[in-house]
């Protein structure tokens, strides 16, 4: 049966050029789109200035202008512009409106009035509640009131989730946590990984001295970056270790100051081809956030042959345990991650990575991962849910 032509938009303000798995995820759908002659998407971003960007007749990508809400200029910015980014959708008509982060794109999108689109979805990328709010609350309020706080805002927020047609989430632990809130329109979408990494595993150099280790990521508190700084000293203190910490953040300057012989530091890395060089010239990821929705960075280092080392929760511990990994340690707790570091060393490291790469088979290519999204929001718009 003939698929009929629909119009996708997002409402993506956590896109930046350093956005990690966010920018990976949209990168993907706007190549996607751009080598199909089906449907029409329009990704709508903050920028430091408005343009549009047409990468071809079913692809663009509308700029409004932006306010820095970091220090990087390449960082995360706020729409400095409400009416443009409305007018910006309006002109798109969208069937499908998606947006990517519940505080702003999210309320966005309800107030289209008649042109409101067929499906209003939310991308689940994050659990705010969980990742930002009730830590910091942990930080400055006592238990009993963060608690109390933390209790309030999570009803309002699920509120507002529970307001979409439809909330995707990239891995199955976020959708039995909406379930558990009462939110039961939730569909599946696990993200995927660039088909070149599949290949990294066999153009891996022979086994070197020492074990190479990676970090890549944000280095800031919601990654648990203070958990690899605790712990950093006595992997270096082991002579056949190095680190390799890749990424910016609010620690970046811890990082730039170390000095060891078998650390290096590399910053921010844009280029797809050097991310898979930083693969290819490892062999465990260490990735200590519990906080993790999907793991993206873990499943891109399982799928290069890489072993990797992270916690009991979140999406990266949801990977690693439908696996069932042996290198899964207590989140939080800096004893339980270098007994864990300890264990992959000792592993026997082929065949720990083949089981890897097969998980990471299961989850297939981002072309992959973005037809099955795109067939899930066809069959609500023809069918409803």
């Amino acid at each position: 049966m003939p698929v009929r032509p629909l119009t996708f938009c997002d409402v993506a303000m956590l896109y930046c050029q350093t956005g990690g798995g966010i920018r990976t995820y949209y990168d993907a759908k706007l190549d996607w789109f751009a080598r199909q002659s089906t449907h029409r998407y329009v990704l709508i971003v903050p920028s430091p200035r408005s343009s549009t960007n047409v990468l071809s007749e079913s692809a663009s990508v509308v700029r409004v202008r932006g306010i820095r809400m970091t220090s990087a200029p390449d960082g995360y910015r706020l729409f400095a512009n409400w009416h443009q980014v409305r007018a910006a959708i309006k002109r798109c008509r969208p069937d499908v409106l998606e947006s990517g982060d519940p505080w702003v794109s999210g309320p966005l999108s309800f107030g289209l009035g008649r042109q409101r689109p067929r499906v209003v979805s939310s991308f689940f990328h994050a659990d705010p509640i969980a990742t930002y709010l009730e830590p910091a609350l942990r930080r400055f309020t006592r238990c009993g009131a963060a608690r109390i706080a933390a209790r309030v805002a999570s009803r309002a927020f699920y509120r507002l989730q529970a307001s979409y047609d439809v909330t995707m989430v990239g891995a199955a632990i976020l959708g039995d946590r909406l379930r558990g809130a009462g939110i039961s329109q939730v569909r599946c979408a696990p993200f995927g990984v660039d088909p070149g990494l599949f290949a990294v595993a066999r153009q891996r150099p022979p086994a070197e001295y020492p074990t190479r280790l990676l970090y890549m990521g944000r280095l800031d508190s919601d990654k648990e970056i203070e958990l690899l700084i605790e712990v950093l000293p006595r992997l270096l203190d082991m002579p056949n270790v190095s680190v390799t910490v890749v990424g910016q953040g609010a620690y970046r300057e811890t990082f730039e100051a170390w000095t060891h012989p078998r650390l290096r530091y590399v910053g921010y890395v844009r280029d797809r081809a050097a991310v898979a060089a930083l693969y290819r010239d490892h062999d465990i990821l260490l990735a200590p956030g519990a906080y993790e929705t999907f793991g993206l960075a873990a499943l891109e280092a399982l799928a290069a042959g890489l072993l990797v080392v992270g916690p009991d929760q979140g999406g990266t511990g949801a990977l690693l345990k439908e696996m069932s990994s042996p290198f899964v340690f207590e989140a939080g707790r800096a004893d339980a991650f270098l007994a864990a570091v300890s264990g992959a060393l000792a592993a026997d490291w082929p065949r720990a990575s083949r089981a890897g790469q097969a998980i990471a088979a299961r989850y297939g290519t981002w072309a992959d991962a973005i037809a099955g999204l795109v067939a899930t929001y066809e069959r609500l718009v023809e069918v409803g849910w």
